[in-house]
């Protein structure tokens, strides 16, 4: 039936992989934001860490190549959806746009030429994540909602690249307004979090054990001089959360559904965490865990801005070029295989701008899962650990390359296992939990589970997938 409320997966397959397209229940990443967008009638809600829809041979990523090329690359769909939503504002749809600033390919974001043409239909929000958590932190959510009936959410970034030269996956519910209203409830959050005035106090995180920067409402604060939290209020909260799901039919399937979010102090009552979303999904496992991500590392990858004093440690300063050490991923890893026997597989992009940290780490998780197969007495289930490696990956720099800068990537960011899915927005180190702005789609839903866990095979048994090297 047409209106019949129904969930399916959307990707982006980079130019050159077209090997990987027809998986069963799969939709496309260029028809499927447009023809929701054309569609839309009243209001389009979205989140975009940066615009580049529109190639630019001017910025730093596109510089040297000619229309021919760009046309070959198919940066059209890039301007395909650009021109839905110019067409969507002509016609009277309410577009209000949550955006990181500074983060766009030119000088003038494509967000504020929409604006500028359509001032009483487009509306833009700026989230300034580092003013609240000490300079570090962006806006980086996918989520699109339309209609107040209809929402994507993934890991594709509102730039063509996203959409023909990087591989991406998300999900899409259609005609299932009470999804859609829990993510407009999270979104209306974030617009009210984008109006205030930062005001961030330095405490030490006792899980990550560094001294940061947070709201001053965060629960890291001594009770004593906490504020309250302005988004705690119904309209930013929620019901429905990992210890209860909301519970809709889709594709004629009942499942449970709920969407978490990050940073924690940016979450309205109710709402679960994102990173708790993540390890949830692994620990309720039984079977199988299957882990798909650009970047997986129980560290932060990038530096922080303050280094402070740590009440726990003496008073002793903590040094602010090491890595925040965040176990949660791996120790739940870890405890699938070594005392559950579950079977986990973890696919890790390798590109031009992958961590140093990373591989080694990686090693150093499998040699730890393995420990448990060598005890006579014990017997542990296994972890198998790949990266996936896009053609062209290392041909993205210098006056002679093929491909422009920051693609040719494996872009996703989920976990499938025998009973349910983590579609999400955020790569799996601590940074990305802490002070970035990340929510995911959690959900047990059959069919969902079925097809998400077919992409992964396909996947894992793919020619761009290579064997860690230990």
């Amino acid at each position: 039936m047409e209106n019949e409320a129904r969930a399916y997966l959307v990707e982006s397959i980079p130019k050159g992989l077209e090997d990987l397209r027809g998986t069963p229940g799969v939709r496309y990443t260029e028809d499927v934001l447009v023809a929701l967008t054309r569609r839309a009638r009243t209001s389009i809600d979205l989140t975009a860490m940066y615009w580049a829809l529109l190639p630019d041979p001017q910025s730093v990523d596109e510089s040297g190549f000619k229309d021919e090329q760009f046309v070959k690359m198919g940066a059209g769909a890039g301007r395909a959806l650009f021109d839905a939503l110019r067409e969507a504002a002509a016609r009277g749809v309410r577009i209000r746009i949550l955006e990181s600033p500074g983060f766009s390919s030119s000088s003038k974001p494509e967000s504020t030429t929409l604006r500028e043409a359509y001032p009483e239909a487009v509306t833009v929000f700026e989230v300034v994540m580092g003013s609240w958590y000490g300079g570090s932190g962006i806006m980086h959510q996918k989520l699109w909602i339309f209609d107040g009936l209809h929402i994507y959410l993934g890991s594709v970034n509102m730039d063509w690249k996203s959409i023909t030269q990087v591989k991406e996956l998300g999900v899409a519910v259609e005609n299932c307004p009470e999804v859609a209203q829990d993510a407009a409830r999270y979104f209306e959050g974030w617009c009210r979090f984008s109006g205030l005035t930062p005001s961030g106090i330095e405490v030490f995180d006792p899980s990550a054990r560094v001294t940061r920067t947070v709201p001053n409402w965060s629960t890291l604060v001594p009770e004593g001089k906490r504020a309250p939290s302005p988004l705690d209020a119904i309209e930013y909260g929620t019901s429905h959360n990992i210890g209860a799901p909301l519970e809709v039919s889709l594709n004629g399937e009942s499942g449970g559904i709920f969407l978490t979010g990050c940073p924690a102090e940016v979450l309205g009552p109710g709402r679960s965490y994102d990173g708790s979303g993540l390890v949830h999904t692994i620990h309720d496992a039984r079977r199988s865990v299957c882990i798909s991500v650009m970047d997986f590392a129980p560290v932060g990858l990038f530096s922080r801005a303050g280094s402070g004093v740590s009440p726990l440690e003496g008073g002793e300063r903590i040094p602010t070029d090491t890595p925040v050490w965040w176990p949660d991923l791996i120790d739940a890893i870890l405890s699938a295989v070594l005392t559950r026997k579950v079977y986990v597989r973890v696919l890790v992009s390798r590109w031009a701008h992958s961590s140093a940290l990373i591989a080694p780490l990686l090693v150093a998780l499998q040699q730890a899962a393995d420990a448990g197969r060598q005890d006579r007495f014990m017997s542990a289930g296994q972890l198998e650990i790949k990266q996936f490696i896009v053609p062209g990956w290392d041909d993205t720099t210098g006056v002679n390359r093929r491909f422009p800068g920051h693609s040719r990537v494996n872009h996703t960011k989920y976990i499938v296992t025998d009973r349910r899915v983590n579609v999400g927005t955020s790569n799996m180190t601590w940074d990305y939990f802490a002070a970035t702005a990340g929510c995911s789609f959690n959900s047990d839903h059959p069919r969902l589970v079925r097809e998400l866990q077919g992409v992964f095979e396909r996947d894992w048994a793919s020619p761009y997938a290579y064997r860690l090297s230990l």
